[in-house]
């Protein structure tokens, strides 16, 4: 697009045509208040905020969040104009709000607050009655909506209907008495509702598991990787004396956009769980790290076969590169199976970017259901489809939720048949002449498809069309798992020795197993008798994940391990002496390097990919 020129405040500068005027002001550090408009929403003007003078134009205040820059426009976000246009916009939005700012969640980092501030009246001239409304309402057991606070920005409803593509959240009433509310009084039931607490620019959507826990200024936050599936989001954690008290998004435009899934946001709780593991133990009794880790060598060493491993979907890197050392040293010939893993083989080529899938003209996927293998990257394709045009097929056997695009194409293949139905796709007029690049994403069925065969259909189906492939993996950390060759699909049926790192099997303990030993934050049943070692969360260690693409990100834990607790790889070197291997490294730096030196891809980058904020 060719550039404009134009003059804000007296600034000349230069933006692409298209920009909005509100965005065009941010890169010349001036700020223009907005309550509706937000970057990755379509804009609607809804607020009026964002009143500004422009000429030229008619003599009145223009919102500008909804008008885009013309050659030669010139903008006063100071004249009196514009000044008293805000402060009376603002009197209006405050003339219900309660004051109720030393208890609202928002209190701390609320643009209301700053806003009337920095832009308002310093007395209000209403003086009438205020309109209340019941409080709080419960949108779901971890969503609260106070309706006094709402200013009708509707941020969330577009969030649904844009983004999420749900018509979970809609408007009630008219006029002065407008309220948002749920379908049908109905508790909200998106995977992706958590991103509408976010968004809210008041206090008005707050979470019910962070409600009245603290402030902003009384936490420490991180910006660090998601742990709870393989696409890899940018998440903030915050911590307050010590517990993970809040998770937010926090915006990659290269991965996530700045959404996040509720897994994301809101499955933390266990960090802080009072039964937490600290200490290591043997059938019951307290024991020494020494102790405990000795048990655990005597009891797996030279077991070969009859020796069952099983691995946490979310091991680091750095934990797999030592564990490979083990499995090639004293625990060879170990049956290994990794918890929540696809049948998925590791990719033969470099895959595509999660961020190309907005470029596609033609989305196929198949065999997964991707809003919840996958939450962020089926957020990637509505965007595609209905923003930016995409044609998009579907190959699985049941309802998705991508089948409420009325354009979508579903292929109901047979369970274990959709290797079958892709090798059909080439000769389909979507993909004769597509237009533009074809995105191809393939899961594995969960374990109905022959994911060999249909990962070689896949890449036949892009050979013929020109098309790029994504294979779907699930478990956090299986990209990096399968690099270091550690990501077992083997039975664990028959073994007589059972090391459970994370959660137990979700096939259950064999009952032949003579002994157990259990690497866990939380106790569970079975451990009673177990050698148990106590584990660090995913808030408290350090080290890399690959996400499903290949980008390799930095772990960056909240909360310091306190002692007795052990980081993974320190206990990973402890178990390796104890059976007789030299493992020296005295940091993860040093593993991290010989790691790099041996699997240039795994190396991380010397920042993680993080951005900015995700609200304006």
């Amino acid at each position: 697009m060719p550039d404009v020129n134009l003059t804000i405040d007296g600034h000349k500068i230069t933006a692409p045509a298209g920009t909005l005027v509100v965005e065009a002001a941010k890169t010349i550090g001036i700020e223009i208040p907005v309550f509706c408009y937000h970057h990755k929403l379509e804009t609607v003007g809804a607020c009026r905020m964002c009143l500004v003078e422009m000429t030229p134009g008619p003599p009145r205040p223009q919102t500008a969040c909804t008008t885009p820059v013309t050659e030669g426009m010139v903008v006063k976000t100071l004249s009196a104009m514009a000044v008293q246009a805000r402060a009376d916009i603002l009197e209006f939005e405050l003339a219900n709000h309660p004051l109720d700012c030393p208890v609202c969640d928002k209190g701390g980092e609320c643009p209301l607050q700053d806003f009337t501030f920095r832009h308002g009246y310093p007395t209000s001239r209403i003086d009438g009655p205020r309109l209340h409304f019941k409080k709080p309402i419960p949108l779901s057991d971890k969503i609260a909506l106070d309706r006094e606070r709402c200013v009708l920005c509707y941020r969330c409803t577009r969030y649904y209907d844009e983004i999420a593509w749900e018509q979970e959240l809609t408007t009630d009433e008219r006029g002065v008495k407008s309220f948002i509310t749920s379908q049908f009084d109905q508790p909200l039931q998106s995977i992706f509702s958590g991103n509408i607490i976010d968004l809210c620019p008041v206090g008005a959507l707050t979470s019910r598991v962070w409600r009245f826990e603290s402030r902003p200024w009384d936490m420490t936050h991180t910006e660090t990787v998601c742990s709870k599936c393989a696409v890899g989001c940018s998440v903030t954690q915050w911590q307050r004396r010590d517990q993970l008290v809040r998770i937010t998004s926090h915006e990659n435009d290269e991965i996530d956009e700045g959404w996040i899934c509720d897994r994301g946001r809101f499955d933390y709780t266990d960090v802080n769980d009072p039964k937490r593991l600290r200490t290591p133990s043997i059938a019951g009794a307290r024991s020494t790290w020494a102790d405990a880790i000795n048990a655990v060598a005597a009891g797996i060493k030279g077991r070969g076969a009859k020796l069952g491993v099983s691995l946490p979907q979310d091991i680091t890197n750095e934990e797999a590169f030592l564990f490979r050392k083990l499995l090639d040293g004293p625990l060879k010939g170990a049956r290994v199976k990794m918890h929540g893993r696809t049948a998925l083989p590791a990719p033969a080529a470099e895959v595509m970017k999660i961020r190309d899938i907005d470029d596609a003209r033609v989305i196929v996927v198949v065999a997964s259901d991707i809003e919840n293998d996958v939450p962020i990257v089926d957020l990637r394709v509505k965007k595609a489809v209905s923003k930016r045009g995409a044609k998009l097929i579907v190959v699985y056997p049941d309802g998705v939720d991508l089948d409420r695009h009325p354009a979508t194409l579903h292929i109901r293949n047979a369970p274990g048949k959709a290797a079958t139905e892709v090798r059909k796709l080439a000769s389909h007029d979507w993909l004769k002449n597509p237009g533009g690049p074809v995105a191809i994403l393939f899961g594995d069925g969960h374990g109905t498809e022959d994911a060999g065969d249909l990962a070689a259909a896949c890449g036949e189906l892009a050979q013929k069309v020109g098309g790029n492939v994504m294979a779907l993996y699930r478990a956090t950390n299986e990209r990096g798992a399968l690099a270091l060759g550690v990501a077992g699909w083997d039975k664990l049926d028959g073994v007589e020795a059972l090391l459970t790192w994370g959660p137990p099997p979700t096939a259950g303990v064999p009952n032949t197993v003579k002994f157990m030993a259990a690497w866990d934050h939380l106790p569970r049943d079975g451990y009673s008798e177990a050698v148990v070692l106590p584990a660090a969360t995913f808030a408290e260690r350090q080290g890399s994940y690959t996400n499903l693409e290949g980008t390799v990100q930095f772990l960056r834990p909240p909360i310091a391990l306190k002692p007795p607790l052990l980081e993974g790889w320190q206990v990973l070197c402890e178990l390796g002496e104890a059976l007789g291997m030299q493992l020296a490294y005295v940091g993860i730096v040093p593993i991290q390097r010989e790691m790099g030196l041996r699997l240039p891809d795994l190396e991380p980058e010397p920042e993680p990919v993080l951005i900015g904020p995700a609200h304006p």
